[in-house]
Formats: C-alpha cells, structure tokens, sequence
C-alpha cells in the first residue's frame, strides 16, 4: 500500500480485489473517497487488518469475512455517507450498534449476510436517508427504532424473510400513529400497502 500510495498519492476511487493475506492501510491515501474492497471466497478466508483514511465517503465491502467489532473503527469515520456490505462482508449473528454513532451516513446497504440479531437506536445513524436490506434470510427484525430517525425517507427489503416482512408493518404502523405519513417502505420492489394486499390474502387462502 506505501508504493501504491506514492504512485497515486491523489487517488479518490479505488477498487480493489485480495490476493493474499494482508493489512490494507488505506489511511495512507489521503484524499481516497470512494473504496470498494473485495476479498476471497469463502473457504479462502483471510483475516484481514483494515485502516481508513478520514476523507472515505463511500465503502463497500464484499466478502471481507469481517468480525462485527470492526464496525467501531468505520462507525468513526467523520465523512462516511455510503456503506454497503454485501456477501458475507461481515459475519457473525449479532450486531449491536447501540453504542455507535454513523454521524453522516445516509445510506446503509445489508446484502447476502449471516446476520441474525441486528440492535440499534435512531442516534445510531441519525442522518440516515435509506436502508436497503436484501437476501438476509436469518434476520430477524430491523430494529423498530430505526423508524424513528427524522431523516429516513426510504426502507427498501425483499421477502426472503417474514420476520422482517412483519417488522417493517410494525415500523409503518407506529410512524402513522405518530403522524409520519412520509416513510416509504417497499417490499419486492413494492410499496408496502400493496405487497400487502397481494400477498396476505392468498396466504389465508
């Protein structure tokens, strides 16, 4: 990573796919922005050391096989406005994030993980404008007080999970029972109401 920072000392966008075994040392690029990090399959696993400079706005991470306690060290970046995690990028059942504060994130991507237990509060991501949520079969519920953040426009799942299915009804149901008429939630690609009404009749059935 030190040669690569003195061939590109400027670089804002990089892709980058493991090889080896290795510590990535990102913070050595300064005005890096963008990162999209993909590691090896699984069976391939490596345990990896990350850093991350302070400009990083946008981070993705693909099959990074990552402990959930690493979300400490990205939880404190003070620009970070994107973060998708995709395919095994973090593993482990429970992700507790009561304790972190995400200050400028606004869209939050959970695709393809083990997750199974997922705590959170509104001051968590308290500039969160969107969370997509995709082919997490094991979770159990988004969290209820992710409705409660002001600034969340957006909840976007599929039905690979009923659990969360019924959870996102419970989230739409108390922000209309608080006036909040604004939150759009889909399912499928759906809004809500009308995924509803296409699929709760013909499961009584």
């Amino acid at each position: 990573m030190a040669n690569f920072q003195k061939c590109y000392p400027s670089i804002k966008k990089l892709g980058l796919r493991c090889v080896n075994d290795d510590e990535y040392h990102f913070e050595l690029l300064p005005c890096l922005e963008i990162l999209k990090f993909t590691g090896l399959e699984e069976g391939l696993q490596r345990h990896h050391i990350f850093s991350y400079p302070a400009t990083l706005k946008k981070l993705t991470l693909v099959e990074s096989f990552l402990p959930w306690s690493h979300m400490s060290i990205i939880q404190s970046l003070p620009n970070l406005e994107v973060l998708k995690l995709k395919v095994d990028a973090f593993t482990g059942r429970q992700w507790d994030a009561c304790e972190q504060q995400f200050r400028q994130l606004k869209l939050l991507t959970l695709w393809d993980l083990d997750i199974k237990h997922w705590e959170a509060s509104s001051t968590s991501f308290p500039c969160l404008k969107q969370l997509s949520l995709f082919y997490c079969y094991n979770l159990e519920e988004i969290p209820l007080e992710i409705g409660e953040i002001a600034t969340l426009e957006l909840i976007e799942i599929d039905s690979s999970s009923k659990s969360v299915v019924e959870s996102v009804k419970r989230i739409k149901q108390e922000q209309h029972d608080v006036g909040n008429y604004e939150l759009k939630i889909t399912v499928d690609k759906m809004e809500l109401s009308f995924y509803l009404s296409q699929h709760e009749g013909s499961e009584s059935e």
